[in-house]
């Protein structure tokens, strides 16, 4: 474990939600938040970056299950 320098997160939603553009951050975050909470999204990845240079990918969702396929792919051409 190192100190993160860096986050991306990328969210995919189903079918969206309202909100304003004219609340704060803080409220913006808390409704994409309470959104995630809900597993409204199609896809969510998550990329940190630490301060030696490592970077970790999450990805749930879609990308998830395509990984999961291309990998059952790959096991059949080898065949």
């Amino acid at each position: 474990m190192g100190e993160v320098i860096s986050v991306k997160v990328d969210i995919d939603f189903e079918e969206g939600f309202e909100l304003s553009h004219n609340v704060s951050p803080e409220e913006a975050l808390k409704a994409v938040l309470k959104e995630i909470k809900n597993l409204s999204f199609e896809e969510l990845e998550i990329e940190l970056e630490y301060e030696d240079g490592n970077v970790y990918e999450y990805v749930i969702g879609e990308d998830e299950e395509d990984e999961d396929e291309d990998e059952e792919d790959e096991d059949d051409e080898e065949d």
